[in-house]
C-alpha cells in the first residue's frame, strides 16, 4: 500500500490543529460564533477520517475502509459548508468595522485564501473519488487534503510561541500575514520533499501544491485589494444561510460528481445467439 506511515503524519496535523485553535476554539468553546463551531467540527472529523482510511488500509480492513471512505460522501458537503461558514463570519466582522481590528487589516487576505482553499477541496477531492480504483492517486489526492488545511492552525502557532512571528498586543497584529505565508512555504516544502522520494506517483500532491502556491501569492499579494474588500462587504450583507447553504451545495455536488465519474462503466451484454 502506498505511503505506509501516512496515518502518523496525519496524527501530526491533528496535533497541530489542537495546539493551534486551542486558544480561539476549543477553550472557548461554548462562547464561539456558531460559524466556528460548522467549520471547525466539520474540518476535524475530516482529518480523522482520512487518517481512519489510511490506518484501515494499511492493515488490510479493506471492507471497513471503504465503509469509512463512503462516509466522505456525506462529510464533504459540510466540510465545505464550514469554510462558506468562516467567509460568512470574516465578511460580517468586516462590516462590523472597528470592532475587529484583524478582519480590517486582512479580510481581503482572509477571502481570497478561502476561496483558492475551497477550490483546492473540490478539485482534489473530485480526482480522488474519480480514481478511487487507482491506488497511488487515490491515496495521494485524500492525504492531500489534510496538508491543505495545515497552514491555518500552524500559523496560530508561530503567532503564538515562534519568536519574530508571537503576538504579543495589538501592536503586532501585522504578524498574522508572515506568519500565514511561512506556513504555506512549510505546505510547500512538504509537497516538495514528498515529490522527491516518490516522483510522478506523488502527482496528486503537486496538484495540491499549485493550488497552495496560489493562496500564498494571493494572499500576500492582494490584501489591499478594493474588489476584494468590496466582495467581502457584499457577502457580509448576505443572510448567512444563503452563504453557507451555497457551500454545502457545491460540496454535494462534488460528492456526487466525483462518485458518478469514479465509476465503472457497464459492461455490454453480449448479443443472444440467433438460431440456425
Amino acid at each position: 500500500m502506498p505511503y505506509p506511515r501516512a496515518h502518523y503524519y496525519v496524527l501530526i496535523v491533528i496535533a497541530v490543529i489542537a495546539l493551534g485553535f486551542w486558544p480561539s476554539y476549543f477553550a472557548p468553546f461554548g462562547s464561539v460564533p456558531w460559524q466556528f463551531h460548522a467549520h471547525g467540527v466539520a474540518a476535524s472529523l475530516w482529518v480523522m477520517m482520512v487518517a481512519a482510511q489510511s490506518w484501515t488500509a494499511h492493515h488490510r480492513q479493506l471492507p471497513l475502509h471503504r465503509a469509512v471512505g463512503k462516509t466522505s460522501l456525506f462529510l464533504f458537503p459540510f466540510l465545505i459548508g464550514g469554510l462558506t461558514a468562516i467567509i460568512d463570519v470574516t465578511a460580517k466582522k468586516y462590516l462590523a468595522g472597528d470592532a475587529f481590528p484583524v478582519t480590517q487589516m486582512f479580510g481581503a487576505s482572509f477571502l481570497i485564501g478561502l476561496a483558492i482553499a475551497i477550490a483546492a477541496y473540490v478539485v482534489v477531492y473530485y480526482r480522488a473519488l474519480k480514481y478511487r480504483r487507482k491506488t497511488w492517486v487515490h491515496a495521494g489526492y485524500m492525504l492531500a487534503t489534510p496538508l491543505i488545511l495545515f497552514e491555518s492552525p500552524f500559523s496560530r502557532i508561530l503567532n503564538g510561541f515562534m519568536p519574530g512571528l508571537a503576538i504579543r498586543g495589538p501592536a503586532d497584529f501585522g504578524l498574522i500575514l508572515p506568519s500565514i505565508l511561512w506556513s504555506t512555504g512549510l505546505e510547500l516544502l512538504v509537497i516538495a520533499l514528498i515529490w522527491l522520494k516518490y516522483r510522478e506517483r506523488a502527482t496528486p500532491f503537486l496538484v495540491a501544491g499549485l493550488f497552495i502556491l496560489a493562496q500564498m501569492l494571493c494572499m500576500g499579494l492582494m490584501a489591499d485589494a478594493a474588489w476584494l474588500r468590496a466582495l467581502l462587504a457584499a457577502i457580509g450583507a448576505l443572510p448567512s444561510t444563503a452563504v453557507v447553504l451555497s457551500g454545502f451545495a457545491l460540496g454535494a455536488l462534488t460528492s456526487w460528481a466525483g462518485w458518478k465519474a469514479g465509476q465503472r462503466a457497464p459492461r455490454p451484454r453480449a448479443e443472444a445467439v440467433q438460431p440456425a
